[in-house]
C-alpha cells in the first residue's frame, strides 16, 4: 500500500514537469553557441547550453515562454505552446557589441582603449555664447583647465591637459581637426596666434580629448601635453533630403557697480576748498581764460567702456546625401564686441565636407574650410587673420 502511493506520488511530480531541450546557434555562420542563458519567463527556472550549444531545462507543464539571453546577441522569447524541442537561432545585435572611439589614425573598440579618454559633443557647446569652441570647452572635461588670460576677445586661452608638463617647452596640447594637426598654443601674446579661434563651434560635431600618454602615444612628442580630436560635421548617408539648418543669437554685455565720480565742476570746487582750508589760495582749473566758451567734463569710465556691447552670431548649414555621396556646407559670421570700446572681433567662415563611395572598397572625401577674422584689441593695432583648412 505505501508503495503504491509513493509510485502515484512520483507520477503526478513528473506529470507537473516537463523536460525541453533543444539548440541554440548564431545567425551570422550557424555555430553553435555555448554559455547561452535559458529562463522560464517569470521564474528562476533556468538552464545554460554547453560547448556544443545545447541545453535540457526541466520546467513547469504550464509554462508558456522561455527566454534566451546571450551577451552581443538580441534577447529572444519564445513561446512554448506545448513543444519539447525548441531550436533558437539568436541574431547578433550590432548597436550593443561595443562602442567605438576614435584614436590616433582609426578606431577601436571601448573595451580595448586603456587611456584616460573623454568625449564633448558639439551640440553641448553650440549653444554657449563664446567667440571660439576653446573658451566654451571651460568645466566640460575631467581634468581640462582652460584659462581667459587678459579678456581680448580672440585670444588664445590657457589650455592645461592634467597641469603643466613642461618647464622650459610648450604646454599647449595638440590639436587635430579632421586628422590635421593645426597651429596653436603658446605662441606670442597676439589674438592672431589662435587658430582654434577661426573654428566655427557650429561645425563642429564631437571631441576627444585624449589626456595620457597610452591614448596620445601614436602622435610622438607632439602630444606630450594631451591631444584634442575634432571631428566636423559630415552628411548623414542614406538621408536623401535636403536639411537646412539656421541657428542665431543676439545678446549684449554691459559694465556694472561703476564708480560714482565728481563732475568737473564739483572737482573744482572741492580742490579749491582744500586748499583754502590749508591757507592756499584758491586756483580755478578753468577759469575761462584759457579756453574761453568751453568746459570740460569728461566721463573717462564710459570713454573707455561702452554702456552695451552687442553680440550676434549666425550659422547656416545644408547637409544631406544622394547615391554615394555625402555634402555639408555651411557659412558663419560672428560679430563680438567687448565692453571696452577697441576690443571687438568678427570672423566669417564657410566649410565643405563632401563624401563620395566610388566602389564598394573605395571612398574619395575632402574637408576644406575658409576663414576670415579681424581682431581689434587694447593697445594693438586691427589685426586681419585669413585661415584655410583643407584635407582630401
Amino acid at each position: 500500500m505505501l508503495f503504491s502511493l509513493l509510485l502515484l506520488a512520483g507520477t503526478l511530480a513528473m506529470a507537473q514537469t516537463v523536460l525541453i531541450s533543444g539548440t541554440v546557434t548564431g545567425s551570422e555562420d550557424g555555430q553553435p553557441l555555448p554559455g547561452v542563458n535559458i529562463t522560464v519567463k517569470g521564474t528562476t527556472i533556468g538552464a545554460i547550453t554547453g560547448i556544443d550549444g545545447k541545453y535540457t531545462l526541466s520546467a513547469p507543464a504550464n509554462s508558456q515562454t522561455l527566454v534566451f539571453s546571450f551577451i552581443g546577441f538580441v534577447t529572444q522569447e519564445v513561446p512554448v505552446a506545448g513543444k519539447t524541442i525548441i531550436d533558437v537561432v539568436l541574431v547578433q545585435d550590432l548597436y550593443n557589441v561595443d562602442e567605438v572611439v576614435v584614436v590616433g589614425y582609426g578606431t577601436q573598440r571601448k573595451s580595448e582603449v586603456t587611456g584616460s579618454i573623454s568625449t564633448v559633443k558639439g551640440d553641448a557647446l553650440v549653444s554657449l555664447a563664446a567667440p571660439s569652441f576653446d573658451s566654451q570647452l571651460a568645466g566640460r572635461s575631467a581634468g581640462v583647465q582652460i584659462t581667459q588670460q587678459t579678456g581680448i576677445l580672440g585670444e588664445a586661452p590657457r589650455l592645461r591637459i592634467r597641469g603643466i608638463g613642461s618647464i622650459s617647452s610648450g604646454n599647449y596640447p595638440l590639436v587635430v581637426l579632421d586628422g590635421v594637426p593645426i597651429l596653436t598654443g603658446d605662441l606670442g601674446g597676439y589674438a592672431s596666434t589662435n587658430a582654434l579661434g577661426d573654428i566655427n563651434p557650429a561645425d563642429i560635431e564631437s571631441m576627444e580629448i585624449l589626456k595620457d600618454g597610452s591614448a596620445t602615444a601614436i602622435y610622438g612628442s607632439r602630444a606630450a601635453a594631451g591631444v584634442i580630436l575634432i571631428t566636423t560635421k559630415r552628411g548623414a548617408a542614406g538621408t536623401s533630403k535636403l536639411n537646412v539648418n539656421y541657428n542665431n543669437y543676439f545678446g549684449y554685455a554691459s559694465p556694472v557697480r561703476l564708480f560714482d565720480l565728481l563732475h568737473a565742476d564739483d572737482f573744482v570746487m572741492i580742490s579749491n576748498e582744500k586748499r583754502s582750508q590749508a591757507g592756499q589760495s584758491a586756483i580755478a582749473f578753468n577759469d575761462g581764460t584759457a579756453f574761453p566758451g568751453q568746459t570740460f567734463d569728461t566721463d573717462w569710465q564710459m570713454a573707455v567702456l561702452r554702456k552695451r556691447a552687442f553680440q550676434m552670431d549666425h550659422n547656416l548649414s545644408l547637409s544631406g546625401s544622394t547615391a554615394g555621396s555625402s555634402y555639408y556646407f555651411s557659412l558663419g559670421y560672428s560679430d563680438q564686441k567687448g565692453v571696452t570700446r577697441p576690443n571687438e572681433m568678427q570672423r566669417y567662415t564657410a566649410r565643405a565636407n563632401v563624401d563620395q563611395k566610388v566602389t564598394k572598397w573605395l571612398s574619395l572625401g575632402t574637408s576644406v574650410g575658409l576663414t576670415q577674422s579681424e581682431y581689434y584689441g587694447l593697445n594693438t593695432v586691427r589685426m586681419h587673420c585669413r585661415g584655410i583648412f583643407s584635407q582630401l
